[in-house]
């Protein structure tokens, strides 16, 4: 890996694997992914994210209404049922893209791609570790994102982390993210689903699935929204 720093504190990063594929990250001054570019090994070269595209700004009001219910996970544990929640939203026109940041900042945006609460994986508080055992139960989530990759190499994941409300709000926030990136490098380890073609994003106590101010394990969780069909040019 090979990172570049310029003056405005923004970064380029190569990451070239022992194939010959090379992945391009070009990243603001916080961090957050501005492009992302994958090139192979003969030279063909796929843009996977572009935030440096002019986008329209939101105007939640005029946005469609979602048409897929999120899943919980437990409920739908083979590929032919995840398949066909992800595939719920996928023929929608929605007349437009989105930039990887609006999908990041608005509720009403994330929502028009179902949720996948993957509530059969379990965070004790304040830990963002997962045991072998759980990581397992992800297979069959991980093995479908495997196979939409493999048919269309511009996927992009988005791997959602939440706390529950115990604790300082600016911590919970950052174990959010810690939670995120545990389970998206579960999936890359045990399942083999590449780590360009997922996003990791915390929210923090924000958003939970149970309205309480008290420690609630189904508030620790993790989710996972196919949201390809957001962000690439229409």
């Amino acid at each position: 890996m090979r990172t570049e720093t310029f003056s405005d504190g923004s970064t380029r990063t190569f990451v070239t694997r022992a194939d010959g594929v090379q992945i391009v990250t070009i990243r603001d001054a916080f961090g957050q992914v501005q492009r992302r570019t994958r090139i192979d090994a003969d030279g063909r070269a796929v843009v996977l994210i572009d935030d440096t595209r002019r986008f329209e700004p939101i105007d939640v009001t005029t946005l469609p209404r979602p048409t897929a219910s999120d899943l919980a996970y437990r409920d739908a544990t083979n590929l032919a049922d995840l398949r066909k929640v992800l595939k719920a939203a996928e023929a929608r026109d929605l007349g437009r893209s989105f930039s990887l940041n609006q999908v990041r900042e608005y509720q009403e945006v994330r929502d028009l791609a179902p949720e996948i609460n993957l509530d059969n994986i379990t965070f004790q508080t304040n830990s963002a570790a997962i045991q072998p055992s759980e990581a397992e139960q992800l297979r069959e989530i991980g093995l479908l994102m495997v196979d939409y990759i493999a048919e269309n190499p511009r996927e992009v994941f988005l791997i959602e982390g939440y706390t529950d409300a115990i604790g300082d709000e600016s911590y919970n926030l950052l174990l959010s993210d810690r939670r995120a990136e545990t389970v998206a490098l579960a999936l890359s380890e045990y399942f083999g689903v590449r780590g360009e073609n997922m996003v990791v994003q915390g929210y923090g106590e924000r958003f939970p699935l149970v309205p309480t101010l008290e420690a609630e394990r189904l508030n620790r969780r993790v989710a996972v929204r196919r949201i390809t069909g957001l962000i690439q040019p229409r």
